[in-house]
């Protein structure tokens, strides 16, 4: 005869998120560039991304872009919470010809809270995305020194890199056709901390 105890543990496992194993990259992680790796080598195309996500709607997706940019530009369909690692500021940098921008000083605690809110712990799968994988890559590296052991960096991120224009037009997430909004849910969207 099992056990209460024993079938309910199993239920609790069978009720776990996928671990990395069973999320499928079609990346080679000796083709990242320094910029997008991470000390986990996790690597996610947009495409293998919405795949795990749709096998799984546990996996935690977080955005870390400006809040502006995201409102200007759009993000992800499935993101669970927009957690910037930099904030633009208005002061415009010459020599870049771009505004600059100031690290989020709660970042990784806004991002804790934020898979924590999902359920997840420091091994549940956390895709991170940024506009072209370089951000997310940092992301990813900041929770990797926090402990955690399951973040996969979106290496395209959801504009992708720049054709010989100059427009992120080669790859990503939103030129892969993959589903993509403007609008901000309540629950997602980012709120600084005072």
């Amino acid at each position: 005869m099992i056990r209460p105890a024993l079938m309910a543990a199993a239920a609790l496992l069978l009720a776990l998120p996928a671990l990395a194993a069973d999320i499928v990259s079609s990346v080679d992680a000796e083709s990242v560039s320094d910029r997008r790796s991470t000390p986990l080598g996790l690597y996610l195309t947009p495409e293998d991304a919405q795949k795990a996500l749709e096998a799984n709607p546990g996996i935690v997706f977080l955005d870390v872009r400006d809040p502006i940019e995201i409102a200007f530009v759009g993000h992800a369909a499935g993101v669970d919470a927009i957690v910037p690692l930099r904030i633009a500021t208005h002061e415009f940098d010459a020599g870049s010809g771009t505004y600059k921008e100031r690290d989020n000083p709660g970042f990784l605690a806004q991002a804790q809270a934020a898979i924590l809110r999902e359920g997840g712990g420091t091994d549940m799968p956390v895709f991170v995305i940024c506009r072209s994988g370089g951000r997310s890559a940092v992301a990813a590296r900041r929770l990797a020194e926090a402990g955690y052991t399951n973040e996969w960096n979106l290496v395209e991120g959801f504009e992708g890199d720049k054709d010989d224009a100059g427009a992120r037009a080669v790859n990503g997430w939103r030129n892969a056709g993959l589903p993509w909004s403007y609008k901000i849910a309540p629950e997602v969207a980012w709120t600084p901390a005072e």
